[in-house]
Order: C-alpha cells, then sequence, then structure tokens
C-alpha cells in the first residue's frame, strides 16, 4: 500500500515547460544517468542534427538553486555538444528537487528513445527500493513508473529485506570512492538509529557541531550534493556567541 505521507509525481512531465537552453547551464550527475554512453547512437544523432533535423526535446529538473539537471537525454547533449555552431538545446524544464529527477531518471526511455536492458531495468528497481523516499511506495507504483511487472518489485523488494541485493562492482580502470567503507558506513548508522532526542543534552556545543559535521555528508549521500543549504552550525554559532561574552 502507498505510503500516504509520500506523493509519487506522475504528472511530473506534465508540469514540463518547453524552452531552449544554453549547453552551459545543464548539469550532468552520474547518479542520474542509468547507463555509459553507446558512441554508436551519438553518432547517428549528430548525423540528424548535420541534416539541419531537430531532435526531440531533453529533460532536465531546476532545483531551488536554479541547478538544471539532466534526468533523459544525454546522447542527445552528447551529439549537440559535439555539433559546431549550436550552442542550446531544445528542453522541457520540471521544477522539482533532486530526489525527483532521481525519480524521473529511473523512468528515463521507458517508451521511446534506447530502450533499456533488462539489467539497467534491475538497476533502476534497485535504486528505488534503496532510496529512503521512493522505496516507501507500493510495488506497483514503482513498477508503473519503471516499466516492468509489479511482481518483479515485490521479489526484489523481498531480496533487499533479506539484504540479498548484489553490490555493484567498480568499472574497469576507475578507483572506488574514498572514505568509509559501505560496511563501516552501515554500522555506524545502525547505532545512530538508535540514539534517542534527549541525549542531546549530553553534548556540548562544540561536541554538536561535530554531530552535525558527520550528518551533512549522510544527508548528501541520500539526497544529493545541493540539498543542504550552506551555513554556520547552531553548536558553532552558540560557541562563538559564549566567547564573545
Amino acid at each position: 500500500m502507498t505510503n500516504p505521507a509520500i506523493s509519487v509525481p506522475p504528472a511530473l512531465v506534465e508540469r514540463a515547460k518547453p524552452a531552449r537552453l544554453a549547453l552551459d547551464y545543464i548539469k550532468l550527475d552520474d547518479r542520474l544517468q542509468s547507463r555509459p554512453l553507446k558512441p554508436g547512437v551519438v553518432k547517428d544523432y549528430l548525423g540528424v542534427l548535420r541534416r539541419g533535423e531537430e531532435l526531440p526535446p531533453v529533460q532536465l529538473v531546476r532545483d531551488v538553486n536554479d541547478d538544471h539537471y539532466l534526468v533523459d537525454g544525454y546522447h542527445r547533449v552528447a551529439a549537440t555538444r559535439q555539433r559546431v555552431g549550436i550552442e542550446d538545446i531544445a528542453v522541457e524544464i520540471v521544477d522539482g528537487t533532486f530526489a525527483e529527477a532521481l525519480w524521473l531518471s529511473w523512468g528515463a526511455n521507458r517508451n521511446h528513445g534506447l530502450r533499456r536492458t533488462p539489467k539497467e531495468k534491475r538497476r533502476a528497481i534497485q535504486a528505488a527500493l534503496q532510496h529512503p523516499r521512493w522505496s516507501l511506495e507500493s510495488d506497483r507504483a514503482i513498477a508503473q513508473h519503471l516499466g516492468c511487472d509489479h511482481k518483479t518489485v515485490g521479489a526484489m523488494r523481498r531480496r533487499c529485506a533479506a539484504g540479498e541485493f548484489p553490490t555493484e562492482q567498480t568499472a574497469p580502470g576507475l578507483r572506488p570512492p574514498s572514505g568509509p567503507s559501505k560496511r563501516e558506513i552501515l554500522q555506524a548508522c545502525r547505532v545512530l538509529a538508535k540514539v534517542q532526542p534527549e541525549q542531546a543534552r549530553q553534548f556540548s556545543p562544540a561536541e554538536l557541531a561535530t554531530v552535525r559535521a558527520g550528518y551533512e555528508p549522510l544527508h548528501r549521500l541520500l539526497f544529493g550534493a545541493n540539498t543542504l543549504r550552506p551555513g554556520k552550525p547552531r553548536g558553532e554559532e552558540k560557541t562563538r556567541r559564549e566567547e564573545r561574552m
């Protein structure tokens, strides 16, 4: 059953505003690209442009920071950037959050363009089921958006609950991401999940600032790099006020 507190946005695309946007303003994010670029597809699109024809608009999500995230149309953008003399591209802009950009990117190419492979569909299902917001949606809602069978989503959800999801392997030639390992992050989160609000009284302002420094990377891991507004931690501000007194 769908959680009533979460709203799946099936009408996100209906909110799209057609326009043209300079290529330099389009923000690419690996988390929104479901597959590596295929040179043959880029070459085909480049041929379309050389014949003076238009490519279908690409889809963007514009967040509150005015960042335009590309969610559908990576091959079209790559081809347009190779075409000398073209500096902008037809776009459809949706105002939303990075979480909504993720949701739209998982459903990209469901009914058009370069169709997704079964492996790419499974990767999209896994990403949805591991997301703190979209995992709360029903199997049918996720399946409808991604263009797959709800029984497949249900089976993968059970595997996720049992901890059976395979870990994505690092692509050949690429270094694994720096920082603590996934095991270490999960162990730390299991401890943090037991924290009670009343324990805040045990910490000094400086110690709370340290806690915040640990919270912010986790927030970015879950919701994206641009979802925290810059500002001084409360504990740090309070400490400085106390020093001036």
